[in-house]
């Protein structure tokens, strides 16, 4: 692996520990306990692990690199302010929330370009199961998660295949 893989291996291996904790969240509740102290701890964690995953990403070499550079920091930021509403117990945040995964998407086609060079599969695996997940998600507002949770599989299965493949 070159050194500036290891950069996308990282990403990757943070990207998966974050599908985890979001299908954990979804299989256990959903919005139902949205307010929860452990459940906005998870999404906090999961923000700062978006954080992680950005540098990571953004220090690989990809193909159309400036999606990825000027989305991701909009994407954190809208979501920083969506779950600093939600910690003070605001509804607006968790849609907020929302909006700002709509721009992982985006960000990631450049990620996306990178990957079909190393595993085509995979890649399309690791892609449109995040697409389905983001697409999914405002069905979680009305208290239904199956498209976000199998989103997130497919994206789990993606991203495990990646790894692998990379060692």
């Amino acid at each position: 692996m070159a050194n500036n893989d290891a950069y996308l291996q990282l990403g990757n291996l943070i990207s998966l520990a974050a599908a985890i904790l979001i299908l954990a969240e979804l299989v256990l509740n959903g919005l139902k306990a949205i307010y929860l102290p452990w459940v906005l701890s998870v999404m906090w964690i999961l923000w700062i692990m978006g954080i992680a995953a950005y540098v990571s990403y953004a220090s690989a070499e990809l193909r159309v690199r400036q999606l990825m550079v000027y989305t991701v920091p909009l994407a954190l930021a809208i979501t920083l302010v969506g779950l600093i509403l939600l910690t003070e117990h605001k509804f607006l945040g968790a849609e907020l929330v929302v909006l700002g995964y709509f721009l992982e998407p985006i960000a990631g086609v450049s990620l996306y370009l990178r990957l079909l060079s190393i595993n085509g599969p995979a890649a399309h695996a690791f892609f449109w199961g995040a697409f389905l997940f983001t697409v999914g998600l405002p069905l979680i507002l009305i208290k239904d998660a199956y498209v976000s949770l199998i989103g997130d599989l497919i994206k789990m299965i993606g991203l495990m295949l990646l790894i692998l493949r990379s060692k």
